[in-house]
């Protein structure tokens, strides 16, 4: 009896233990995650915005457009965000702020429709401020969202070491780098400079496009669909934006899925939830010219800037014309 008393003291000590030090784990990662740190210092930044907001980029790092370039605007992007989490985020300034943004400029890169990215949500120890895990539960009738809850709440860290490491290296970043939510554009390589951009160009292309199996067929459209009856049902103008890409990752992502296709279907798409959008397509935009890009498809700040000041000026030179006509001009 005294053998078993002892045993279950031991277990008990030892389950006490796990649990403080995982709450413990849990809380440092939380805290000092390096992308974790980013995206509290935009929703600081955010809490400060005016009202009468005029642009809003929302999104991932394909999206990366300097408000201080366009002026009076906001960039609330965040590393591999899918559009589940971007609807999640405009709903919850929709109905928790009295921010309202004029003008919504969202990415509509394929990547954002593949297969993967439909259940590849990311970063929950952040996302739970936003999400609501039981509403996807249902929508989706999974279970597995439940999951995401409770690692975004008590196992932020688990799998996710890999940042444990990459926030050691930015423990001391200057978050007065970051302004209107814009964290400057990665700079310390040059794609121009690497030795294999055919390799490089494919491994970034397949990461998300190989999903597609060769079908060219979109995988969900409910919350890119959802984010659009927002807009209009808000009155909040629509800039769609296709990004710049290296040739290197045009030509892989033209082997792995048909690029042309899929963007009509993306506006088609659009078309039936919202006629009144915009478009800006800068994928070709610096072809020939690497060195404007950090990897295979993302912009380094000088390729940024230069993408920034062109939206500004076909914004201002169209100011006072209808979106639709605008539209219409530039396909």
């Amino acid at each position: 009896m005294k053998r078993n008393k002892l045993f279950f003291k031991k277990l008990f000590a030892f389950i006490a233990l796990v649990i403080i030090l995982n709450a413990g784990f849990n809380a440092v990662y939380d805290r000092w995650m390096y992308y974790f740190r980013l995206a509290r210092n935009q929703d600081d930044q955010f809490a400060s915005c005016p009202d009468t907001l005029k642009y809003l980029m929302l999104g991932n790092s394909h999206n990366r457009i300097n408000p201080e370039v366009l002026g009076n605007g906001f960039c609330y992007i965040t590393p591999k965000e899918v559009y589940k989490q971007s609807y999640y985020k405009l709903r919850y300034i929709l109905e928790n702020t009295s921010i309202r943004p004029a003008n919504i400029l969202l990415s509509i890169d394929p990547v954002n429709f593949s297969p993967k990215a439909e259940n590849d949500l990311s970063f929950d120890g952040y996302w739970r401020k936003y999400l609501d895990y039981a509403e996807l539960a249902r929508e989706h009738n999974d279970p597995g969202y439940f999951v995401n809850w409770a690692a975004g709440n008590f196992f932020s860290y688990v799998g996710n070491y890999k940042y444990v490491y990459m926030s050691m290296q930015f423990f001391n970043y200057d978050f007065k780098q970051i302004r209107y939510g814009y964290f400057p554009p990665r700079n310390y390589k040059n794609f121009a400079r690497e030795p294999n951009r055919d390799l490089r160009g494919y491994e970034i292309a397949s990461a998300y496009l190989a999903s597609y199996a060769k079908r060219s067929v979109l995988g969900e459209t409910t919350y890119y669909c959802k984010i659009l009856d927002l807009c209009r049902q808000n009155n909040i103008r629509l800039i769609l934006l296709r990004m710049p890409m290296t040739d290197e990752y045009l030509k892989a992502a033209n082997r792995l899925v048909d690029l042309d296709k899929l963007d009509h279907d993306i506006l088609e798409l659009t078309r039936r939830h919202d006629a009144d959008f915009r478009l800006f397509d800068f994928r070709n935009h610096f072809s020939g010219q690497p060195s404007y890009f950090f990897n295979a498809d993302h912009v380094n700040p000088a390729g940024a800037a230069i993408v920034s000041r062109k939206i500004k000026e076909e914004l201002e030179k169209n100011n006072d014309m209808e979106f639709a006509n605008d539209q219409k001009n530039l396909q």
